[in-house]
């Protein structure tokens, strides 16, 4: 992320904590990060679009913090670790989230994308820790138990804000992976059929590709205009009914040269080949 960009989110973080996001104007954001004022509408349209930035800066953060616990053989194990890494990743940002709740921060035109976006990263990351635990005999049921798991951690999280200290946060994760094992185990033992009989569209797992190399791009490529123009286009081709197969793959042999993003790249293609190519 460029340097001036990633100093804007970090003031705009303290400042908002501190005052709250209406009280806060673009002019005290670009002192406390010491640059002009036009560099704050070179990176973001307004104070909504920079909430958006803050979430993907905290998102590649925390994923970040959590890629040590994810390297633990025994993925239940894991799986505790990334629990006490999020919930104390709460606790340590928690005075901006209260004020993103107090303030009810508007996110504009990008509501309805950052809504989805969140979906599909909480989403993709519940199940694929689940597979990870139970592997192919929770397949028929791995949707289901990654939305009972997303619920789960949703309402301990919300408690968590409302007030710490009537939560055992040492015993929490330890307790979640085994009320997860409760679900799962039962799941797969009563043999019933699942709920979820498929995913919409933005659970594709093109979809969840896309918005994470839009993050990725965000985080570590130092002029992101040309790989986010190539992503838009490959996004708008991917939606329509036949979608035009050189356009997508000039589009991706440019993503290609973009080292930051290699793999996942990879990995879209792959799926997109598989999906609608």
């Amino acid at each position: 992320m460029n340097d001036k960009k990633k100093r804007i989110i970090k003031g705009s973080i303290e400042l908002f904590a501190h005052k709250g996001f209406h009280a806060t104007s673009v002019q005290e954001i670009v002192d406390q990060a010491n640059v002009a004022k036009g560099s704050f509408y070179n990176y973001f349209e307004s104070k909504e679009d920079l909430i958006v930035s803050i979430y993907d800066y905290y998102y590649v953060t925390i994923l970040e913090r959590m890629k040590e616990a994810q390297k633990e053989q025994d993925p239940r194990q894991s799986l505790i670790k990334q629990f006490e890494i999020y919930f104390n990743f709460i606790i340590e940002n928690k005075p901006l989230i209260v004020m993103l709740l107090r303030d009810q921060v508007p996110l504009g035109q990008n509501a309805e994308s950052f809504i989805i976006q969140t979906r599909q990263q909480n989403f993709n990351w519940s199940k694929a820790n689940i597979l990870a635990i139970y592997g192919d005999s929770i397949k028929p049921f791995e949707n289901d138990a990654a939305v009972l798991l997303e619920g789960m951690i949703h309402c301990y999280t919300s408690w968590i804000v409302v007030d710490e200290k009537t939560i055992d946060r040492r015993q929490l994760p330890k307790f979640l992976l085994n009320r997860l094992e409760n679900v799962c185990q039962g799941m797969m033992n009563e043999e019933e059929h699942p709920a979820i009989q498929r995913l919409p569209n933005v659970f594709e797992q093109s979809a969840l590709l896309l918005t994470k190399i839009r993050q990725l791009i965000h985080s570590a490529i130092q002029d992101p205009s040309k790989a986010l123009e190539a992503l838009d286009v490959i996004e708008q081709e991917v939606q329509k009914e036949n979608p035009q197969k050189i356009i997508i793959e000039s589009m991706l042999d440019h993503l290609k040269k973009f080292s930051a993003l290699n793999d996942e790249v990879l990995t879209l293609e792959e799926t997109l080949e598989r999906e609608i190519l």
